[in-house]
């Protein structure tokens, strides 16, 4: 007699390991956005500060005057003569345009979030609204993040 698997036993097999990958495939998706925007809000907060010092340390800059290539740290790769700092995953800017700075702008899906009003410590994040990117957000990042919805622009 010989020994072995049924077609119909392997069919089962693959059937739940599909099943489960469906079912983890999504969580882990989730799992990776939040470590990428977990990295930009500390990048953001550097930056926050690194604005602050800079304004500080020249009475006659602005907040405006301090762009990413006048701060003291390195984030990504300068851009647009400076302005603006590049990752993978962000575009940074210290800069303050609209009320809110610094600001980082996800380049997969149009979200951004930065830090708002004159003290700059709470963030707030916006979503398909401003058309940065063509791709329209596929989470609720609002709710993923537990950021509120605010008036950030990006773009």
């Amino acid at each position: 007699m010989k020994k072995g698997f049924t077609l119909i036993e392997l069919l089962v097999v693959v059937l739940i390991i599909g099943v489960l990958s469906a079912v983890a495939l999504p969580q882990y998706t989730k799992a990776v956005t939040k470590a990428r925007f977990a990295e930009a809000m500390t990048n953001l907060k550097a930056i926050e500060s690194a604005t602050r010092l800079c304004f500080l340390a020249d009475s006659s800059l602005n907040r405006e005057g301090c762009s990413m290539d006048k701060l003291d740290i390195e984030i990504g790769t300068l851009i647009e003569n400076g302005t603006r700092s590049e990752t993978k995953d962000f575009i940074y800017e210290a800069e303050n345009r609209a009320n809110a700075w610094p600001a980082a702008q996800y380049k997969k899906e149009d979200v951004c979030i930065c830090y708002e009003g004159p003290d700059s410590t709470s963030l707030s994040l916006s979503q398909g609204e401003y058309g940065c990117v063509d791709k329209e957000p596929s989470f609720d990042y609002s709710k993923l993040l537990n950021i509120p919805e605010g008036s950030c622009v990006c773009c």
